[in-house]
């Protein structure tokens, strides 16, 4: 008797696995076209996409889009980070669930870590995001004077403002700064006004620098005033606020040294000094 009901969970359980396996590819049968390519791997990743995507709240999916948009890259990528964000949190913490498991004997001491190794695994891609979205700003920001003197040199040129962004598309050294102002450019094929181009444009680099150069170019177009000089000011203001910045940052440094100082050399430099000291009174006595 025991024998058949070994057995019997034994199919059952390779039943179970098999069905797990295949249904990812015949779900992907069904859904695919016939021409489209059926590998194993797109089948399990397709079918894990959507099982996630009705998980993914409107507030998580504005905050994904946001951090892509930031980065330069589309928003309709959010769905597919939520999705790893969701394979790495069941992942991690099945695996420390079932580690603790087999170690503690049954018991069920690593709940607390799997919960907590998933949840910092859960928001790692974020976090990548938040501080690409960092460098990238910073970045930016230090060659935004750069791309204010081309501009301005363009328009006194008598360039227009649409020739002016593709000569800073093709002649600048940012890949990040040409990359915004090419989908600006876009935004302006496409039939957006300037205001609306311009504004999704301070949105994405997400800078004041950027706020106020469009804010410039809006009164500009607003008042029919000159564009040129009231640029060469505002790249002017960005050089002075970027040297402002590093001057900061050389104060900042010595600050900074303290810890280590006290932490790690001073302690070493007490030690061989005091080692000898403390050796011979050690002798003497």
């Amino acid at each position: 008797m025991w024998l058949a009901l070994s057995l019997l969970f034994i199919t059952l359980w390779v039943a179970v696995l098999c069905g797990g396996l295949l249904w990812p590819l015949l779900w992907h049968a069904k859904s695919a076209s016939s021409n489209s390519p059926l590998s194993w791997r797109s089948a399990w990743w397709r079918y894990w996409h959507s099982l996630c995507q009705p998980l993914l709240s409107w507030r998580h999916r504005q905050r994904l889009a946001r951090l892509l948009m930031h980065t330069g890259q589309t928003s309709e990528q959010a769905e597919r980070i939520f999705a790893y964000q969701c394979g790495a949190f069941l992942g991690t913490f099945l695996l420390i669930l079932l580690l603790g498991l087999w170690w503690g004997e049954g018991r069920m001491h690593g709940l607390p870590w799997a919960l907590l190794l998933g949840g910092l695994l859960y928001w790692y891609p974020v976090t990548v995001l938040q501080r690409t979205m960092r460098q990238q700003q910073l970045h930016m920001q230090r060659d935004f004077p750069f791309m204010l003197d081309l501009l301005t040199l363009s328009i006194e040129a008598g360039m227009g403002i649409q020739s002016a962004l593709q000569l800073c598309v093709t002649q600048l050294p940012s890949y990040l700064l040409r990359h915004h102002l090419q989908l600006t450019l876009d935004d302006l094929r496409t039939g957006l006004s300037r205001e609306q181009a311009f504004s999704r444009f301070a949105q994405r680099v997400a800078l004041d620098e950027a706020h106020a150069f469009v804010a410039a170019l809006q009164q500009s177009f607003e008042l029919g005033g000159s564009l040129g000089p009231l640029l060469r000011q505002q790249a002017q203001q960005r050089r002075q606020e970027r040297f402002l910045r590093a001057e900061k940052k050389a104060l900042e440094a010595p600050v900074k040294m303290l810890l280590p100082l006290v932490v790690c050399i001073f302690p070493c430099t007490f030690l061989v000094i005091g080692y000898p000291l403390f050796y011979q009174l050690w002798q003497n006595l």
